[in-house]
């Protein structure tokens, strides 16, 4: 019989040790990585850009050169590109499709991460770890998305794991593989995938005083041939077609140059991290301080510390770089759910444990209110369009289903004898179906629905459309067809943003809703 079953009375089970909560937590990875992957429009930039890459090389049957409108487009390397081609080769060209290669990554990321953890650690472990990655706000997202992020995490894990191997059995099989998985990350991101790594082994070899160790083993003439013969090709490739250009902009500019100024506007302070840490791990942020702030009790093993330099060099390393995107941080999560699975019976506070989550359900229910109050004061006028549609869709519906999840959140402390671990994994499953099944889907309905449907609009009616003053490849992607970006001409099918339209003398519209507008251009 299962473990929870047989247990005496007062002794709940330890979740994860029992066959019953191993299978709830199959299903909930399941669930979290493939429900529903399909059910929200693209967004835009970064979905709609690879998205399109994989779409125009499709098109063309060119699968060297990224492309977008066209024009070769030299911010990734190809890996994802070509993992979503052959997603859509089979599946067709759908969200479903583009945003598979990410959910079975993830999928990977999450075994490699049990085999580890259970491997060192023990079983119960390994299973409060995968949960915490599956059940978090930003993994949860970034595990499904059309993005690079989900294929370099796992690279990035099974380098950092073939590391660790490496350093308990010095042999030549483990070395090529972690060569192997350094090089497939350094195909789907660049150089990133080479430096987290380096300067993680070096400094935890260092402090393990075993650099005679490591040396000959980055300068291992193998394993940097099992390096070259994966990576080297398409660079080749790319640099006899484009030549320096090729070289400056996906080395220079956005590796070299990202480091030293802030791209985009994607700039922050030194502390950016810290908050994202904290609002990322939702609803367990209670388990990331306790695993934090008891940091000298992690350097007791040599699995701790292989962790926490890992993390460490992730933290440090992109707090001082100058462009700062949330999803950078993902890249040194995996020893921060392990801090946490070893902490998660720790608690003995349950309002402590609690107080995360309700506060952000809090904001979440009372969103319609707050949106209310900061709309006057919002400068931005596209920004004021795109509040002003969301408004209608934060209504009753919106009151049910984010306070049915808070009442239970809310209850779960208020229950006698009712196990903190049990009200970890229920808060964890709520918090999941939440942002998977409400949350994206609304976000996606909002900013990105009417993107979508003006281009199906100009796909049935044959539209050549003209991008101006607004950038949103995904509607390429649903156009099926390259969109021009340049100056307006008497005849034009535009897409733009409301707030834009004063710019043009006369114009008739065809499609308008929360800012997004297509029209045809009367005098430019």
């Amino acid at each position: 019989m299962p473990d929870f079953i047989t247990a005496p009375t007062g002794y709940p089970p330890r979740p994860f040790n029992s066959s019953w909560f191993t299978a709830l937590l199959f299903a909930m990875v399941f669930a979290g990585l493939f429900i529903n992957l399909g059910g929200v429009p693209l967004f835009d930039e970064d979905e709609g850009n690879y998205a399109e890459v994989t779409r125009e090389m499709l098109a063309s049957g060119d699968f060297v050169t990224p492309r977008v409108s066209g024009k070769p487009f030299f911010h990734k390397p190809p890996m994802i590109y070509w993992t979503q081609a052959a997603s859509a080769a089979i599946f067709g060209l759908s969200e479903f499709a583009l945003r598979l290669p990410s959910a079975l990554a993830s999928l990977l990321w999450a075994v490699t991460l049990v085999l580890f953890a259970r491997r060192y650690l023990g079983r119960q472990i390994a299973g409060y770890a995968v949960f915490f990655m599956v059940t978090s706000i930003q993994t949860g997202i970034i595990a499904k998305a059309a993005i690079a992020d989900a294929l370099l995490n796992l690279f990035i894990t099974l380098t950092m794991f073939g590391i660790f191997k490496y350093y308990l059995q010095p042999t030549l099989r483990y070395l090529c593989l972690t060569y192997a998985f350094m090089a497939l990350g350094f195909l789907t991101k660049g150089p990133v995938a080479v430096l987290i790594p380096l300067l993680a082994c070096g400094l935890f070899f260092g402090f393990k005083g075993k650099l005679k160790t490591l040396l000959p083993a980055l300068f291992n003439p193998v394993g940097w041939a099992v390096f070259l013969i994966i990576a080297l090709p398409w660079y080749i490739a790319l640099y006899v077609e484009h030549g320096r250009a090729f070289v400056d902009e996906i080395f220079l500019v956005h590796n070299i140059a990202r480091f030293q100024s802030a791209f985009e506007g994607h700039s922050g302070p030194l502390f950016y991290y810290l908050p994202v840490i904290l609002l990322g791990m939702l609803p367990h942020t209670a388990f990331i301080i306790k695993a934090l702030a008891d940091v000298r009790t992690l350097l007791k093993d040599d699995v701790n510390l292989f962790l926490l330099v890992w993390f460490g060099i992730v933290l440090v390393f992109f707090s001082l770089a100058a462009t700062k995107l949330h999803h950078y941080i993902v890249y040194g999560y995996v020893p921060l759910f392990i801090f946490m699975a070893r902490k998660a019976e720790a608690l003995r506070r349950a309002l402590f444990q609690s107080i995360w989550p309700l506060a952000f359900l809090t904001v979440l229910f009372f969103l319609p209110e707050i949106a209310g109050m900061v709309q006057p004061y919002i400068g931005d006028e596209f920004a004021r369009l795109v509040l002003a549609g969301a408004l209608p869709q934060l209504g009753i519906k919106h009151r049910l289903i984010v306070g049915t999840v808070l009442a239970a959140v809310a209850v779960m402390p208020l229950v006698r004898h009712f196990p903190k671990s049990y009200a970890t994994i229920l808060t964890g499953i709520l918090f999941m179906g939440l942002v998977n099944f409400y949350a994206m889907p609304l976000a996606g309905s909002i900013m990105q629905q009417p993107v979508k449907e003006a281009a199906l609009l100009a796909k049935k009616n044959d539209y050549h459309v003209v991008m101006w003053a607004a950038s949103y490849p995904s509607f390429a992607v649903y156009r099926e067809e390259i969109i021009v970006e340049r100056p307006l001409r008497e005849g034009d099918i535009v897409l733009t943003k409301a707030n834009k339209l004063n710019k043009i003398k006369q114009y008739r519209i065809i499609y308008q809703k929360n800012g997004i507008v297509m029209a045809r251009v009367m005098v430019p």
